[in-house]
């Protein structure tokens, strides 16, 4: 779970730089990549499919702990991971953070 509000933590937290930049646009693209291809469908195979929806599966190897409650909780945690990680790229890759400085200090004077 921590690693989740790490995550859900610092995508809040760009997605301000992203708004205050006006570029609310490139969001969607990413939320709908980011949960709607990754997250929920990463979700629903560790919970369901898997292991046929066996909250208690057995053995002690990595491939029997992702099941049920925890592989649900463990898609939608890797589906924020993945929107905090393209939110990063998109913002801190294509930002002219000079013109942004610029348009501030215009609209503040």
């Amino acid at each position: 779970l921590a690693l989740y509000v790490l995550a859900d933590g610092l995508q809040v937290a760009i997605n301000g730089i992203v708004k205050g930049c006006g570029r609310q646009c490139i969001t969607i693209p990413i939320v709908v990549v980011a949960y709607w291809i990754v997250g929920v469908p990463l979700a629903y195979y560790l919970t369901f499919v898997r292991h046929q929806g066996e909250s208690e599966c057995e053995g002690d190897d990595i491939n029997s702990y992702l099941c049920g409650d925890v592989g649900l909780v463990a898609g939608m945690t890797i589906g924020t991971w993945c929107h905090m990680l393209l939110l990063a790229l998109a913002v801190f890759g294509t930002t002219n953070w000079k013109e942004e400085a610029r348009k501030a200090k215009e609209r503040v004077v």
